[in-house]
């Protein structure tokens, strides 16, 4: 059987390359894995595989022949002849066309200009009253000096922070398991109120 291996190579890399492989793409999938196992093994494992190989072989090359000889009807052909064309034109313009740097201008200026507005709307936010050392006018002062010392710290901060809102709401609406209730973790005992003094 394994002067069958070339020929099995060869139908497989000519199917490919005449992209045959898009016909049934996880059918084809399959037999570029059977084949590749079989070359790994060895002895009477490598016969079987190459005997099933074959046989999986000439039932593709055989549905392969079929869907080639049914007949097309109209409306077949013309949906056929639609992808075709916007296959043909979307890879004339992934060949013509290179990656857009305006694109990339555009995300920097808008991850700028969002990080800009949150930090105004953060600092608007910082409490008047509050002395020195009080945790909210140190976090705002903390983020306004970020904002004038690495602003590219600041965006991915910012990005940090959202994104942990975002999960905190996902676990209070639900949708995300809390962190008591995973499986083997006891549950967190009830924390007793302090006593006025």
């Amino acid at each position: 059987m394994d002067g069958n291996r070339p020929a099995a190579d060869d139908r497989l890399a000519q199917w490919r390359a005449q992209q045959l492989d898009h016909h049934d793409p996880v059918q084809f999938a399959f037999l570029e894995a059977l084949q590749r196992r079989a070359q790994a093994s060895h002895g009477a494992l490598r016969r079987v595989l190459d005997a099933r190989l074959e046989t999986l072989l000439d039932a593709h090359a055989a549905r392969l022949a079929a869907s080639a000889a049914a007949p097309v009807t109209v409306a077949t052909a013309a949906t056929m002849d639609s992808l075709a064309t916007l296959g043909a034109a979307r890879s004339t313009q992934a060949s013509t066309y290179p990656a857009l740097p305006a694109l990339a201008q555009f995300r920097t200026l808008w991850a700028q200009l969002r990080t800009a507005g949150q930090v105004r709307q953060t600092l608007a936010q910082s409490p008047s009253d509050g002395g020195p050392l009080n945790s909210s006018v140190l976090v705002h002062r903390t983020i306004g000096w970020m904002g004038d010392v690495s602003p590219a710290y600041l965006e991915h901060f910012l990005a940090y922070v959202d994104n942990l809102a975002w999960l905190e709401q996902m676990q209070q609406r639900g949708t995300l398991p809390s962190r008591d209730s995973a499986p083997g973790r006891a549950p967190a005992k009830p924390r007793r109120a302090r006593s006025p003094r």
